[in-house]
């Protein structure tokens, strides 16, 4: 059998694919920001019916599935709406484990809970 004769310029090419731990960890955090969850955009036409369905939910103290975005992935909650404060644009809820405050700019989807 012959032997493989390695040229200078494959040896380079090979030298070169030493990385640095530093490198390392700056790539991999790249690829982790590249799959971060992105929020979709809503229309005006879903956030309508969105707000339609806290409200309704609120009025009749119906049990809701939120679907909101905390930062870095999205998020459910079942809860009942208490109070609409619509100044500062948020919603407190009412949840087994207590209360929260959730902004309305978080909001990703709103279902009533009775379908789930």
């Amino acid at each position: 059998m012959r032997e493989k004769r390695v040229s200078k310029k494959e040896n380079v090419f090979v030298a070169s694919r030493f990385v640095l731990p530093e490198h390392r960890e700056m790539y991999l955090r790249a690829k982790e920001e590249e799959q971060k969850y992105v929020p979709p955009e809503l229309d005006q036409e879903q956030l309508g019916a969105m707000s339609e369905l806290i409200w309704q939910g609120f009025q009749a103290n119906n049990l809701l599935k939120l679907t909101y975005f905390d930062g870095r992935e999205p998020r459910h909650l079942s809860a009942h709406v208490i109070h609409i404060d619509q100044a500062a644009r948020r919603l407190k809820l009412k949840t087994g484990d207590g209360f929260h405050w959730l902004s309305f700019a978080c909001l990703l989807q709103v279902e009533l809970a009775s379908g789930f």
